[in-house]
């Protein structure tokens, strides 16, 4: 029951700085954004229609399209991320704040990309959408291995070429693509948690040694795979380890001071759980 209540607050929250960064930041600079929102401000920008109340307009055949791939507790959590958001906007609506940046476009677009991508993150970390090309975004993304957030790029992409074909305006249309883009790599970066690092895949004549040097240096667990030399048909242990994105230079000299041929790969750990990074090792008396 606390986590189901912890949930909707959280997605209530999300929507709340999604609206705040729209109403503020995208609307007052006559900026665009792409999916059901973009939609929604074209009708805004031409006809005047209230987004908070084209927010809910549009969303309703995508409601059902949530209900048909997620289910119901889905739906659920798409309504409330819709309506969450309606209300705040029309909230906002009301309440006439000015943030005097000049008309400096790039601070424009990286303070909206930012809230916006904080906004959507939360919300898609409780389970919950904002409708739209969210709904979208995520039926990709279950039956492909490409992120929520580049997803939401593309199609945002999509109708921000629409757009630029009505209003024919290609300099907005690319400062949105600026803060579209910051949108997708916060909602990524929020996505994969706090703790990312450096995978490395060690093939080296001392795995021992470095073995040691790793664990005794830099405090990281270290894994045997075992391999075999394809040329030489030798039998090896191949070293596995995870560190911190701070800790990368230091690996590789340390891997290179003991074994200057040691044969290296080093890969993105965009998400790490587990002993020395979500948790501490407990101290055995």
């Amino acid at each position: 029951m606390l986590r189901h209540i912890k949930s909707i607050l959280t997605i209530i929250f999300g929507a709340a700085i999604y609206a705040f960064g729209l109403t503020y930041f995208v609307v007052p600079h006559h900026l665009f954004e792409g999916g059901a929102t973009g939609i929604t401000l074209i009708t805004y920008y031409l006809f005047n229609i209230p987004i908070s109340v084209m927010n809910l307009i549009i969303n309703i055949p995508l409601f059902i399209l949530a209900w048909k791939i997620f289910g119901a507790k889905t739906l659920y959590s798409s309504l409330l991320g819709t309506i969450s958001l309606s209300i705040w906007l029309a909230i906002f609506e009301k309440i006439p704040l000015n943030f005097n940046l000049e008309g400096d476009l790039v601070i424009v677009a990286l303070v909206a990309g930012v809230l916006l991508g904080l906004g959507l993150g939360i919300i898609f970390n409780a389970g919950g959408t904002t409708g739209g090309t969210d709904i979208v975004a995520r039926i990709l993304n279950k039956y492909t291995n490409i992120s929520v957030g580049k997803l939401l790029f593309a199609l945002d992409f999509l109708i921000l070429m629409l757009i630029l074909i009505i209003f024919q305006d290609l300099r907005l249309v690319t400062y949105t693509l600026l803060f579209d883009f910051i949108v997708s790599r916060v909602i990524d970066l929020i996505g994969e948690g706090g703790y990312a690092g450096k995978g490395f895949m060690i093939i080296t004549q001392k795995p021992m040694e470095v073995a040691d040097k790793i664990n005794e240096e830099l405090g990281r667990g270290v894994t045997f795979i075992s391999g075999q030399g394809y040329y030489s048909q030798k039998d090896l242990k191949i070293i596995y380890c995870i560190v911190a994105r701070n800790e990368m230079i230091k690996m590789k000299e340390l891997i290179h001071t003991i074994d200057p041929k040691a044969f290296i790969t080093i890969t993105e750990a965009h998400e790490i759980l587990g002993e020395g990074f979500t948790f501490v090792k407990e101290e055995t008396s």
